[in-house]
């Protein structure tokens, strides 16, 4: 395991560089390495944010069956030319 203290300088050096810099892409970048070196400190999962893990799963109805495309007869028209591809 990384110490403490070297985690905690890196922190601090990223936060100088948040505190300088105008610039917000480098700003969040910094503030990104931040939160990444506090979950390495606190041994977090970092591959995962908390909002991903309690996703509810959407259920689907047993008796509710799916229509593909392919399984339906075409649509028979007055003005249609057949089976082709191009018939509106």
């Amino acid at each position: 395991m990384i110490p403490y203290d070297r985690i905690i300088s890196e922190m601090e050096r990223q936060l100088s560089v948040a505190k300088r810099t105008n610039d917000e892409r480098a700003m969040r970048e910094a503030l990104s390495a931040i939160r990444s070196l506090c979950e390495v400190a606190l041994g977090g999962d970092s591959s995962t944010r908390p909002e991903e893990k309690n996703v509810p799963k959407m259920l689907i109805a047993p008796d509710v069956q799916s229509i593909s495309s392919l399984e339906g007869k075409p649509l028979v028209e007055e003005d249609a030319n057949g089976g082709s591809l191009f018939d509106f």
